[in-house]
């Protein structure tokens, strides 16, 4: 049975409301803020997914959309899945329009469109740019599947940068942790004492989108696939408690595997290489598989 927020709901309610779907793998949520998934739990064993910060659940007060938002959004930053559209990375002035630390669509309530037990919707106009962007998430058994649709709502052509955001948490986070693409094993850099280790890449990824980190110790995996075509590069960013400051305070271990339209540095003055034509749209979609295994081994 399909079920839509109240049609008097105010903003700031719909921004507090988890909305849960699952199957018979997997509970996951999604709040209208941000459009995003807020948790993936396997329901055999009740690992967590995702990266959740000690002050994921805190209420910020509105905040405007101008410069100065990269210290702003890591001070809220709370984890999770978040789809960063129409710009990812600093605040960029661009067309004399101020784009927020990755994109406007990261900081807005999106309105709920649909929610089955399986599968929940939502969407959002932008003000940055005009384009209405619908956001879908489905379950099927151990796999969250993400269709996004993109739609110009001017009769030019409008480019923009999308860059989907899950990071992961520390259920899948060992010193034998691998990520493996089609190109081959990742180097990444795990703390070997407590001083910590962080870090960040950009990469090209070919023909194939697809991304696998597994930790053979506790035997969780997630395995992440999506369109090359759409998003030809992967970014890779890793803290395991190594920034004792703001905005971490050595309080969290992640690893986020982003696919992205572009490399994480703007090149240009656009703001980024997907174009959708006037009155069209542009879709794609991103899966990510995870489990257990039993045995623990890989």
């Amino acid at each position: 049975m399909k079920r839509t927020a109240p049609a008097n709901a105010s903003a700031d309610a719909r921004a507090l409301e988890k909305v849960s779907i699952g199957s018979t793998a997997l509970d996951v949520a999604v709040e209208p803020l941000g459009a995003r998934i807020s948790s993936i739990i396997d329901r055999r064993t009740g690992t967590e997914f995702l990266l959740s910060t000690p002050w994921a659940d805190e209420q910020w007060e509105p905040i405007a959309l101008s410069a100065g938002t990269s210290v702003e959004w890591h001070r809220r930053y709370p984890g999770g899945w978040h789809t960063l559209v129409p710009h990812a990375g600093d605040e960029r002035t661009v067309a004399g329009v101020e784009h927020p630390f990755h994109g406007e669509a990261s900081w807005r309530t999106w309105r709920l469109v649909e929610h089955d037990d399986a599968v929940c919707a939502h969407e959002v106009v932008l003000r940055t740019v005009p384009l209405r962007v619908t956001r879908r998430v489905s379950i099927e058994g151990p796999t969250v599947r993400v269709e996004q649709r993109v739609e110009n709502l001017s009769p030019e052509p409008i480019d923009f940068t999308w860059t989907e955001h899950p990071a992961l948490g520390p259920a899948l986070i060992g010193p034998r942790t691998a990520v493996t693409t089609p190109a081959g094993r990742l180097d990444l850099a795990f703390p070997q004492s407590e001083q910590g280790v962080s870090g960040f890449r950009s990469l090209p990824v070919g023909d194939r989108g697809e991304a696998t980190i597994a930790d053979p110790d506790s035997g969780a995996f997630g395995r992440l696939r999506w369109d090359a075509r759409l998003m030809p590069y992967l970014h890779v960013w890793q803290e395991h408690h190594a920034t004792d400051g703001f905005p971490w305070w050595r309080t969290i271990s992640a690893i986020a595997l982003e696919p992205a339209s572009r490399d994480y540095w703007p090149n240009g003055e656009g703001l980024g290489p997907v174009v959708v034509p006037g009155r069209g749209v542009v879709d794609g979609a991103i899966e990510l598989t995870v489990g257990v295994r039993e045995d623990g081994a890989e």
